[in-house]
């Protein structure tokens, strides 16, 4: 996976699940391969016939919801979510996946704080979660509340590029142009996973540009 052979690794996970058939870890690693791979289709089909499988499995049930959110599947996602956490309430990434998911996308904005400040009494201070918290204050516009948590996650995961977009984001909101500017580089320079690098590069470029008159 990590150098990219997504074929070899599903095979060499293929092989391992005809042998373990009844092990649901096997069908979560292969769908989670295909996932990094951006293979959504394929990893639903494999989740779909795992949750057949293992009805009672939650790591299946979470990952399918993953799966249906990269799909852009929105309201199956949440389903999926939400039967996760009728099951066990407690489980803190379904919890922060769905108020983050919700969050992106400006909806429910008060729900999606609610379900993330869940997520972060199973987990305090897990960075992933505060990120989620402060962009979801960021959606809703308080700046206020957004800036402890999109700070402290971004000194926690400095590779992160999401984590360091968003700090930038609030950054540049609050006039703060040039550590707006090495936030957004410093996305650029992380993992690159869930950004649109070109979205990045042209807000570095418009901020340089204020930052010049």
């Amino acid at each position: 996976r990590r150098s990219g052979q997504i074929d070899r690794g599903a095979a060499i996970l293929q092989q391992i699940q005809q042998t373990h058939p009844d092990d649901a870890s096997n069908y979560v690693a292969l769908a989670e391969l295909l996932m990094n791979g951006d293979r959504n289709e394929q990893a639903a089909r494999v989740l779909q016939e795992a949750r057949l499988k293992f009805p009672d499995d939650l790591s299946v049930l979470f990952d399918l919801g993953a799966v249906y959110e990269r799909q852009k599947l929105y309201a199956d996602a949440e389903k999926a979510f939400k039967e996760v956490l009728a099951r066990d309430p407690l489980h803190a990434r379904a919890l922060n996946y769905l108020g983050y998911m919700l969050a992106d996308r400006g909806l429910r904005l008060q729900e999606s704080v609610e379900y993330i400040r869940r997520a972060l009494q199973v987990e305090p201070n897990n960075p992933a979660y505060l990120d989620s918290l402060g962009w979801a204050y960021f959606k809703m516009g308080r700046l206020d509340l957004a800036e402890p948590n999109l700070r402290q996650a971004a000194a926690d995961l400095p590779r992160d590029s999401v984590v360091q977009d968003h700090w930038g984001d609030l950054l540049s909101k609050l006039g703060r142009r040039d550590e707006a500017i090495a936030a957004w580089k410093r996305a650029l320079a992380g993992d690159g996973e869930d950004i649109d690098r070109a979205a990045i590069e042209a807000k570095i470029r418009s901020a340089a540009k204020k930052a010049k008159k």
